[in-house]
């Protein structure tokens, strides 16, 4: 009896879950290749709880930084971070960082990755970029630290039911003030299979 009833309980959860397989397109700006930015692509709930991380530069999951504080740069990243729940200045796993992370690429990239969704459940996939050094006037050296302008997020909504879905992830905030931050990225997609 205890076979069965296990049984059915993995049948029904298995019903409600979907492995998925995710493709994230990022498309340069006309500013990406100003210097290399630092990046992250990862999911949430729609309630915001942290699902997982699909990509982020090395600099900004390892702690790479040259001349930066004892606490890192919480700056470059910071809703990465926070969402995940991650120290700047703690280096991430061997096993994630092997898994989801990689130099700035030169010209735009394209992650793919399987994940369990739940069909039917809000996701949130978000997508943050940063440039060090990306001063204008209104974010100095002397106001704003080593970044200049802050990161920038683009978020979007899928709900996974089994069929394929693309969105494309919105500019999230304020371009107020910002000349060159705004234009790291052209656009991202993602779609999932």
């Amino acid at each position: 009896m205890k076979k069965i009833f296990a049984s059915f309980l993995l049948n029904t959860a298995a019903a409600f879950m979907w492995a998925e397989k995710i493709s994230v397109a990022v498309n340069p700006g006309e500013a990406y290749s100003n210097r290399a930015p630092q990046i992250a692509v990862w999911i949430e709930e729609s309630d915001g709880t942290y699902v997982d991380t699909l990509f982020v530069t090395k600099k900004a999951s390892g702690n790479k930084w040259i001349g930066s504080p004892k606490d890192g740069r919480p700056e470059s990243l910071p809703d990465w971070y926070k969402s995940k729940g991650q120290n700047p200045a703690v280096k991430i796993s061997k096993d994630e960082l092997d898994a989801t992370t990689s130099a700035t690429p030169k010209k735009g990239m394209v992650i793919e990755k399987d994940l369990t969704l739940e069909k039917g459940k809000t996701y949130v996939f978000k997508c943050q970029a940063n440039q060090s050094f990306d001063y204008n006037e209104f974010y100095t050296k002397q106001n704003s630290g080593v970044d200049g302008q802050p990161a920038v997020l683009y978020a979007g909504e899928i709900i996974p039911n089994g069929t394929e879905k693309e969105i494309k992830l919105e500019f999230s905030g304020s371009k107020e003030n910002l000349t060159t931050a705004d234009k790291i990225i052209e656009s991202i997609y993602v779609v999932i299979k």
